[in-house]
């Protein structure tokens, strides 16, 4: 829907939108994700996503990545979110004789598909169904107030300098997940593993993106800490909560 003007496009058969699906075995699933001017941004249930007529992800790899995936030979690539007229995908890579290696995770312009930036990160993003499609996504796609930092949960970008960072845990650090971003280049998160072992409420940290600092350079701020959901270009925060009565809080807060 146009929230300027209150039109509304259906989009009734999203599978039938890619010219991709005439072909693919298995295409059942396809969503519309996002929407510009020049048209809708849609997931293929088999793999691949793209705009209609205008431009594919098998055209707009990054670097390293196959054109195809998995036993039934689909398209690489997955819409992960779209946000602030960017998307954020996932690639499978494979490795010599088999062996495990980390995913590509990148940033694309919605309306023309073009590579911004992109980061090998181990963590896979999506859960998948016994059918092999995609069924639900642990983090949502955040942007800072002017777009030039972007992430979801432990994968986050530096725009501006065409930089990834993986926040991701491998052993030696626990994972952290990104729940806000400054235009500065601040941003607060979780540690994801420190949480679900001890069962107490989240550790929230601080770190800048700006330096491209990994957990290593993270603030720890304690746990229980609340995060501002969404910050301005002032650094005000926005702020949801629950009361004593668990109400939904929502509040605008100012820095200090």
């Amino acid at each position: 829907m146009d929230v300027a003007t209150g039109a509304v496009t259906p989009y009734k058969d999203p599978d039938a939108l890619m010219a991709q699906c005439e072909e693919a075995m298995v295409c059942n699933g396809s969503r519309v994700m996002a929407a510009a001017a020049e048209g809708p941004l849609v997931s293929v249930g088999s793999g691949g996503f793209g705009m209609p007529g205008r431009w594919f992800s098998d055209d707009v790899r990054p670097d390293g990545v196959s054109a195809k995936t998995g036993f039934l030979d689909s398209s690489n690539g997955e819409a992960y979110g779209a946000e602030g007229g960017r998307l954020l995908a996932h690639w499978d890579r494979a490795g010599r004789d088999g062996a495990d290696v980390d995913p590509v995770w990148s940033v694309h312009d919605v309306r023309t598909g073009r590579l911004q930036a992109r980061v090998e990160c181990g963590y896979e993003g999506v859960r998948h169904s016994v059918s092999g499609r995609s069924t639900s996504r642990d983090y949502s796609v955040i942007t800072s107030p002017s777009g030039r930092y972007l992430a979801a949960g432990p994968v986050a970008f530096d725009l501006e300098r065409k930089k990834g960072i993986c926040l991701y845990g491998d052993g030696d650090r626990k994972t952290i997940a990104l729940a806000s971003l400054r235009d500065d280049g601040t941003a607060h998160g979780t540690v994801e593993e420190e949480s679900a072992s001890s069962g107490s409420a989240p550790v929230v940290v601080e770190l800048n993106l700006a330096t491209g600092a990994a957990d290593g350079a993270a603030k720890v701020l304690g746990a229980g800490v609340e995060i501002p959901y969404r910050t301005d270009v002032s650094g005000s925060g926005l702020f949801v909560t629950r009361d004593e009565a668990e109400n939904v809080r929502v509040s605008s807060r100012r820095e200090r």
